[in-house]
C-alpha cells in the first residue's frame, strides 16, 4: 500500500512547485496562507446553526432526537396549534400566535418526515386545517418524502376552546413527541397538560400572559412570551443569516488581531511580516 504521508507530501510539493513557477507576485507560502482564508470562511458558515445560537429556545433543537426515539419506539408525534384559530372570535394577538405556531410546525414537520414518524396535527378551525395541510405537504416535498405524506394527518377536533382541551385529555395513546403552541385561553392548562401527559417529550409555547404557567409547569421545553415569535425567526432564514454574520465578524476580529500583533512585533524589532506577505 502507498504511504499516506508520502502521498500528502507529494501533493503539497506539487502545489508549492506550481505556485512557485507561476507569475504570482506573492511567494508560494504567502499564497497558500491567503488561500486558507476562504476555507476558514466556508468551514465557519457550514457549521450547524444551533452552534451559533446563544440558547435553545423551547428545546426545539431536541426535536430531531425526540423524532428518532419516536421512530425507534413506533410511536407518533402530535402537534396542537392552540385553540385560538384564525377565523374564530378571538383577539388579533392570539391569531398572530396561531400563525407563529404554523411556522414552528413547518420545522417539526420536516423533522418528522425525515425520521418517518407519523405526525398528527389537531386544530379547531377549518380554515387553519387547510393551511396546515399545505404546510405538511410542503414539508414532504422539501425533504423528498412525498411517499410518506399519507401518514401525516390533520384532525379537526371541533369548534371551541373547551373541545380542544377535551380532545387532548381523552387521548390515551402514547406519543413520542407533543408540541402545543399558539394562543391559549382559560383552557390552557388542560390543553397543555393533556398533550404532555402522554408524551415522552413535550414542548409548550404561548404568548398569552394569563396562560404562561401552563407550559412552564407541564412541558419539558417552553416558549413563553416573545420567545414564541423568536423561535419563528430561528426556524426560518434568520438563523442562516446570523451564521454568516457571526462568521464574518470573527474573521474581522482575527484580521484586526493579526495586524495589531504584527505591528507590535515590527515595533519590537521582530520579523518584518510585510516582507513575508510580498514574498521578499
Amino acid at each position: 500500500m502507498p504511504n499516506i504521508g508520502d502521498l500528502v507530501g507529494r501533493l503539497i510539493r506539487l502545489v508549492v512547485d506550481a505556485l512557485g513557477e507561476s507569475s504570482l507576485r506573492l511567494g508560494p507560502v504567502p499564497t497558500l496562507v491567503i488561500l486558507v482564508v476562504p476555507l476558514i470562511v466556508l468551514s465557519l458558515v457550514a457549521r450547524p446553526e444551533r452552534r451559533w445560537a446563544s440558547r435553545d429556545l423551547g428545546a426545539l433543537d431536541h426535536v430531531g432526537q425526540a423524532m428518532a426515539r419516536a421512530a425507534e419506539s413506533g410511536t407518533d408525534a402530535i402537534v396542537s396549534l392552540g385553540s385560538a384559530g384564525l377565523i374564530r372570535a378571538t383577539s388579533a394577538a392570539e391569531r398572530i400566535q396561531t400563525l407563529a405556531a404554523v411556522a414552528i410546525l413547518d420545522r417539526v414537520a420536516r423533522a418528522a418526515a425525515r425520521a418517518a414518524v407519523p405526525l398528527r396535527v389537531t386544530v379547531n378551525d377549518p380554515i387553519l386545517a387547510f393551511l396546515v395541510r399545505g404546510t405538511l405537504a410542503r414539508a414532504h416535498r422539501q425533504t423528498e418524502t412525498v411517499e410518506r405524506s399519507a401518514r401525516s394527518t390533520v384532525d379537526f377536533v371541533g369548534d371551541g376552546r373547551p373541545i380542544a382541551a377535551a380532545a387532548a385529555l381523552t387521548d390515551a395513546r402514547a406519543h413520542g413527541l407533543s408540541i402545543t403552541a399558539g394562543g391559549l385561553g382559560e383552557e390552557g392548562l388542560l390543553l397543555v397538560g393533556g398533550m404532555a401527559s402522554s408524551s415522552g417529550w413535550s414542548v409548550g409555547g404561548s404568548a398569552s400572559p394569563s396562560q404562561l404557567a401552563a407550559p412552564l409547569l407541564e412541558t419539558h421545553g417552553t416558549l413563553v412570551g416573545p420567545e414564541l415569535f423568536q423561535a419563528v425567526a430561528e426556524a426560518g432564514g434568520a438563523g442562516r443569516a446570523r451564521t454568516s454574520v457571526i462568521a464574518a465578524n470573527r474573521l474581522i476580529l482575527l484580521a484586526v488581531a493579526v495586524m495589531l500583533l504584527g505591528s507590535a512585533a515590527v515595533a519590537l524589532g521582530a520579523h518584518d511580516f510585510a516582507a513575508f506577505l510580498v514574498g521578499r
